[in-house]
């Protein structure tokens, strides 16, 4: 009795199952590989050299500027930076803040090339209205442990590709607005 042998040319149910889970694999494979390439690099944000400039005062009225240096470092080795907005802010505590000035035209619309570091000054003006009426916590100066929160809203650009903007928002802290030497990372 001869043997029936199924012709090579139809294709039996796990054959084309194998082969769809085989080209759903390297399909993810692929997506992985293109995502990781074109995923934004990081950017790493540091505070150096701040500092107190005490401004005198009529007795009354107390008020210093807080001056840093907000240092953006562009880890990348391909994609450059560009940076649309850029803001900081000084926290002395979980509900007392004041905005920070920062240099603005030495970053927005330029463009951070990959491996390059920014150096941006940045400011603020602490104001005291009466000594009489401020709170008994808040001192000018007496900042051992700020933190300096910095916004900026970002793009990345690869050859001709260019990413969506980005929002990113880190945390500096401690900042020494007393002791100018020191050299604070921030944090997402």
């Amino acid at each position: 009795m001869p043997i029936h042998t199924p012709s090579r040319n139809k294709w039996s149910a796990k054959r084309i199952v194998l082969v769809a889970m085989l080209g759903t694999l390297v399909a993810v494979a692929v997506a992985a590989v293109v995502s990781m390439s074109l995923s934004p690099p990081h950017i790493y944000f540091s505070v150096e050299d701040a500092t107190i400039q005490p401004a005198p005062s009529n007795g009354q009225n107390l008020y210093a500027f807080y001056n840093f240096t907000l240092v953006a470092n562009n880890t990348s080795r391909r994609s450059s930076v560009h940076y649309s907005a850029l803001s900081a802010e000084i926290w002395q505590n979980v509900t007392l803040w004041f905005p920070a000035e920062v240099d603005t035209p030495a970053v927005v619309g330029k463009q951070q090339p990959p491996g390059g570091l920014t150096r941006v000054r940045g400011w603020a003006e602490f104001y005291e209205y009466d000594r009489a009426t401020k709170p008994s916590d808040i001192v000018v100066g007496d900042w051992p442990n700020s933190t300096v929160v910095v916004v900026a809203k970002v793009w990345f650009k690869f050859s001709l590709a260019r990413t969506r903007p980005y929002n990113v928002r880190v945390t500096c802290a401690p900042v020494n607005f007393r002791d100018k030497t020191t050299y604070t990372a921030c944090m997402d």
